[in-house]
């Protein structure tokens, strides 16, 4: 009987201890921007969402539920995941309907042309990122069945071995502690990049293929799965550049779709009512950016609206996340445009000016007294001609600017915590000598070559978001 005990004691420490580090080797990657919609439906208050979205790379870069949210006040999320697959789009939509009661569910149809995945870090996003249940197998075993080198290794897979056997030498922070920030998200990936791309060329009025036993039970899958839990189903498909025998998929889906009463969005023959711009709204041929997410997630949301009658939730607090992916949303826009106009110094002030939620210091050191400079500066409203002749360090905080110090060895430091991780310390220790004189943490942003110095503190996304020397001559 002791003995007994003591395996029993054994086991349970044992499995508290590998619990415990999956936690942290899990990966905890859907979207290549190391967050995971995995991990973001968790921090979702059950049965919140009332529209979601399911897909590939086209559903997390077209459409963001802050902008559905922002405009209409509707709760979105996007369950989608890097080259999702369909049977890894039927069984995210199954995860979601253990904790979410949405009344619609939209699915984009390029999932259906995915077979197997090329990239294995694929397969693992789409099948190893979700909680161990009792769909695991029936996942895997679809999957499986198509993969020949899934098959081989279904042990491994099983198991999650490839997880665990790789993972642990490219451990960051944010997997031994939550990244706040991205957990606000509500599955989106933010990208505010601009790339030219050939026009997207509407397909023909009607194509068609014969669609597979597989796809074709899919579908109907999908259907039955939405009834069951009381949601309706739409199928769509975002503008991309298709080739011909995708786009014969994906209309033979949209005739099953009309036979059975599927609602249906084919983006790529109503691109004239989404008025997007091939020079600004694109990333590349097959992903929207920020520009064009807005103007697909505007017609999302007055569909939703006419269709369904989606209640607006916007000011209830019950709905409070969707109010910080919001926040994260307006966060991650100001922190890029910070970045792509930081050779401009006066863009660089006006936009910092207007941020909020953001720590700057702005270092003064050497020969700079010209009056350029100074109109320049003055953009950040608080600081005198005189302290500017001198010289020193002011930090800029909720649109004030405080002078910590005039550039004196002597001076006291200012130090201060500005989030959980980070420390920031500011003194003088020599003209343009560097060595401490500004430090986040161990990162030294000191001014070394350039007069002025502006370094850029996000204590929300817990990231520097500028560090810059500018050289006054």
């Amino acid at each position: 009987m002791k003995r007994f005990i003591q395996l029993m004691i054994f086991i349970l420490l044992t499995a508290f201890c590998l619990g415990k580090a999956y936690g942290v080797l899990s990966w905890k990657d859907t979207n290549v921007s190391y967050q995971s919609c995995v991990l973001q439906l968790a921090e979702t208050p059950n049965d919140s969402i009332d529209a979601v979205f399911v897909g590939s790379s086209h559903v997390y870069t077209g459409i963001y539920p802050s902008y559905l949210w922002s405009s209409f006040g509707i709760s979105a999320f996007d369950m989608a995941i890097c080259a999702m697959d369909r049977d890894s789009a039927y069984y995210s939509i199954k995860h979601l309907f253990k904790t979410q009661s949405p009344r619609v569910v939209m699915v984009d149809l390029f999932s259906l042309t995915f077979e197997t995945h090329v990239y294995k870090e694929h397969f693992i996003r789409n099948y190893l990122t979700f909680p161990i249940s009792e769909d695991t197998i029936p996942a895997l075993n679809a999957y499986a069945a198509k993969d020949p080198a899934v098959s081989e290794n279904y042990l491994d897979y099983l198991t999650r071995w490839p997880v665990f056997h790789t993972r642990y030498r490219e451990l960051e922070r944010r997997d031994f502690i939550n990244d706040e920030a991205a957990l606000a998200a509500r599955g989106e990936y933010l990208n505010w990049a601009a790339n030219v791309i050939e026009p997207i060329t509407p397909p023909a009025p009607s194509t068609s293929a014969a669609l597979s036993e597989d796809q074709l039970n899919w579908l109907k899958e999908l259907d039955a799965l939405c009834r069951e839990n009381d949601a309706s189903l739409v199928l769509m498909a975002l503008p991309f550049q298709s080739d011909e025998d995708k786009q014969a998929l994906i209309d033979s889906a949209f005739a099953f779709a009309e036979e059975n009463g599927i609602p249906r969005l084919d983006f790529n023959r109503r691109l004239d009512e989404l008025d997007l711009d091939y020079n600004e709204d694109f990333f590349d041929d097959a992903h929207p950016n920020a520009y064009g997410a807005k103007k697909i997630c505007a017609f999302l949301g007055n569909y939703l609206k006419e269709n369904y009658e989606l209640a607006d939730h916007r000011g209830d607090p019950a709905y409070g996340i969707w109010d910080e992916d919001l926040r994260y949303y307006e966060h991650r826009r100001d922190g890029d445009a910070l970045a792509a106009a930081s050779e401009d110094l006066e863009e660089t002030l006006a936009i910092l000016s207007r941020m909020k939620e953001v720590t700057a210091v702005i270092s003064l050191e050497g020969i700079y007294q010209d009056s350029a400079l100074y109109e320049s500066l003055r953009i950040l409203p608080g600081i005198s001609e005189e302290d500017y002749n001198a010289g020193g360090k002011w930090i800029w905080e909720n649109g004030e600017l405080t002078l910590l110090m005039h550039n004196d060895t002597q001076a006291a430091p200012y130090i201060r915590e500005l989030d959980d991780y980070v420390t920031l310390q500011v003194r003088f220790t020599g003209t343009r000598s560097g060595h401490g004189s500004i430090l986040l943490g161990r990162d030294d942003h000191s001014n070394y070559e350039g007069q002025l110095s502006i370094v850029v503190y996000d204590s929300f996304l817990h990231s520097t978001l500028l560090a810059k020397e500018y050289t006054i001559w």
